[in-house]
């Protein structure tokens, strides 16, 4: 668990490490990686270690219906870099949300929103800049479909406590979704320049 006086230099790392120029596509899952560590911990740190007893039927069958894409349906590089860019704008569109209930400071809540706009950034100037497939458009819906489903899903609570409990379960499976996304695409060596050990 990490104490409260590291989080504001870890979520200000997160900002740091994301900083990649267009010219350094090739480092640049590499970065995002570390900074989807990053993203992770600070999650992890401000999320209850167990969930309220009131919010675990919610917990439950919020996840049976709602799901992202397989690992199969953007197993393309191209496909998978559009997803996880889809993943960090809705994750920070979520988090602009009203957050009242949150257990977040407001610290904490802008260095994630600067750590997210600064990755999402950082893979949209390494896209391709050809027409996307109708596969890769199909993804990025099903992305966005998963984030109505968030977000209407806090309206509904009224952004209560026990949904925005929820809402940090299903952003962190989101941001381990993004680790097996890049480990995927390193492991099939569609981004050779990335450094085995990172």
């Amino acid at each position: 668990m990490i104490t409260k006086g590291w989080l504001l230099p870890i979520a200000l790392t997160m900002v740091l490490i994301t900083e990649v120029s267009s010219q350094d596509c090739g480092q640049l899952l590499a970065r995002l990686r570390q900074a989807n560590k990053a993203n992770l911990e600070l999650l992890n740190s401000k999320m209850n270690s167990t969930i309220p007893q009131q919010c675990i039927e919610g917990v439950f069958s919020f996840s049976l219906k709602n799901k992202l894409p397989t690992n199969r349906d953007v197993s393309e590089e191209e496909n998978a870099k559009v997803a996880i860019q889809e993943v960090l704008q809705q994750t920070g569109h979520i988090f602009r949300q009203n957050c009242t209930e949150m257990l977040w400071d407001e610290d904490s809540l802008r260095a994630f929103h600067a750590g997210l706009d600064q990755q999402s950034e950082n893979l949209k100037s390494c896209l391709s800049a050809s027409p996307r497939s109708r596969r890769i458009q199909l993804t990025s819906l099903r992305v966005k479909r998963y984030f109505r489903s968030l977000n209407d899903f806090l309206k509904e609570k009224e952004y209560n406590r026990c949904a925005w409990e929820i809402i940090q379960i299903q952003v962190k499976q989101c941001f381990l979704w993004i680790e097996k996304l890049i480990q995927e695409i390193q492991s099939k060596g569609m981004d050779a320049q990335i450094p085995a050990h990172i």
